[in-house]
């Protein structure tokens, strides 16, 4: 096994969300990711949005961000009402606990169902995930995502996703189709600056 540096590591992870179709943003300041979160939301044409998984410190950046637009914050909700909302936004605004630099997937860890919805059901993805965050392989990420699980208690056990690019299948004629059962685009925004939880 070869280890990268931290940079070589970033630029594998850039390159291969690129290939994955996703659009991968470095932002190395607090002010960078307000600016790069309301330029992707603006850019989308997007009013609707839901945010969920959010470290609390994130809250009030995200909602500064966002401001003037409808934005929900999915734990703020009641259970009942988290469908809807993310089925009728246009954006969803979700966290990623670490990624894979090879084949550029993104780790989401979920405690309940509203983070796997605001990821699944609006049109846009947004993921906001810590640069220095960033494993070489899945052999490292099965690794990782084992400890996490084995941490949690079995009542509290989350949910871990691997997201690959934005939704894709292919049909019968052998086209690749995309957003087809879930987001057409995926933005990640690397947080250069972020070395928190």
């Amino acid at each position: 096994m070869v280890i990268l540096s931290e940079q070589k590591r970033t630029d594998q992870f850039v390159a291969a969300l690129r290939e994955l179709r996703a659009e991968p943003h470095s932002v190395a300041t607090r002010d960078a990711t307000r600016s790069t979160l309301r330029s992707i939301v603006d850019g989308h044409r997007s009013h609707r949005v839901v945010v969920a998984n959010l470290p609390s410190e994130f809250r009030t950046l995200v909602g500064a961000a966002l401001e003037g637009l409808s934005v929900q914050f999915l734990e703020d909700l009641p259970p009942k009402e988290v469908v809807a909302a993310c089925a009728a936004a246009e954006v969803g605004v979700t966290w990623a606990d670490f990624a894979i630099a090879d084949d550029g997937a993104v780790v989401e860890v979920a405690h309940d169902d509203a983070a796997r919805l605001a990821a699944s059901l609006p049109i846009v993805h947004v993921i906001l995930l810590p640069a220095g965050r960033l494993v070489q392989d899945v052999r490292e990420a099965m690794a990782r995502a084992g400890r996490i699980l084995r941490e949690s208690g079995p009542a509290v056990r989350p949910t871990i996703t691997f997201i690959s690019g934005p939704s894709r299948t292919g049909d019968i004629e052998m086209r690749l189709l995309y957003g087809v059962h879930g987001p057409h685009s995926l933005h990640v925004l690397l947080l250069d600056w972020y070395e928190g939880r």
